[in-house]
């Protein structure tokens, strides 16, 4: 080994910053519709996960880091919200991106269960509509259209944060895993919101989204909501917190 070697000069070559790195974007364009599942489907979805289900509602997203300082990307996903222990939160549950330093980094550092995919965000006078797609097959489909006067009252109440995430990191030689955290993680107080709309909203959901067998289910389309603001992920509340280490007692046995 290299003589004084810092282990952190590794991100250099991993190609992206490190879990404890702030970072910005102006002008975050967001599409997200509220939907309500099947409390039922959405319990075996979450059964190979260390959470339990909150609420039978769940968001589809789409969002445009474009402006994002460590360089533009594209977000999306499927959030459900969950409880762990007396943690209440949301889960990001499937999640896309399209930029592999980007997929790289929220997976790796944070545990966010992100995958590559082709994904776009447009915004006119017809309303807003995104897509996710990967290969040539559709993923997910959202469009809304702004409405003076809609309500949003349908999800008014869901928290959107914190985001509790598994930050697992499977063994190089066995079965198992060399780390298995549960993660907490809220930007919310970094975001300035610019403005926001809402309207009627519509959703195509594919086989894409299924685990184990199971696909996502989509009872009802309660409504959408078009966002811009400035983000922050800052190192006050950008950078996670591990509020549990399922691991930890057998690390400890083991060592004694």
């Amino acid at each position: 080994m290299k003589q004084n070697y810092e282990v952190k000069d590794f991100f250099k070559y991993l190609g992206y910053p490190s879990g404890d790195q702030p970072y910005w974007s102006e002008d975050l364009r967001t599409l997200s519709v509220y939907c309500r599942g099947d409390a039922a489907n959405l319990q075996a979805l979450l059964e190979p996960t260390p959470f339990e289900l909150a609420d039978d509602r769940f968001v589809v997203q789409i969002a445009d880091f474009g402006n994002a300082t460590p360089g533009p990307f594209y977000d999306s996903g499927v959030v459900i919200p969950v409880r762990y222990k007396d943690h209440v939160g949301v889960n990001y549950y499937f999640e896309y991106e399209d930029q592999p330093w980007s997929v790289a980094f929220g997976r790796e550092v944070w545990g966010y269960p992100k995958h590559f995919g082709e994904i776009r965000l447009t915004d006119g006078e017809a309303g807003v509509r995104g897509t996710v797609q990967r290969a040539g097959e559709l993923i997910f489909d959202i469009s809304m259209v702004p409405e003076e006067g809609y309500s949003n009252e349908a999800w008014a109440d869901m928290a959107l944060y914190p985001h509790l995430q598994v930050h697992a990191l499977p063994e190089a030689n066995g079965p198992g895993f060399k780390a298995f955290e549960i993660v907490s993680r809220d930007t919310s107080k970094d975001f300035v919101l610019k403005r926001k709309c809402f309207g009627p909203a519509e959703v195509q959901l594919t086989s894409v989204l299924s685990v184990n067998g199971v696909d996502l289910k989509l009872v009802e389309v309660l409504g959408g909501e078009y966002s811009v603001g400035d983000y922050g992920c800052t190192v006050e509340n950008g950078i996670s917190t591990v509020v549990d280490d399922l691991l930890a007692d057998g690390r400890q046995e083991s060592a004694s």
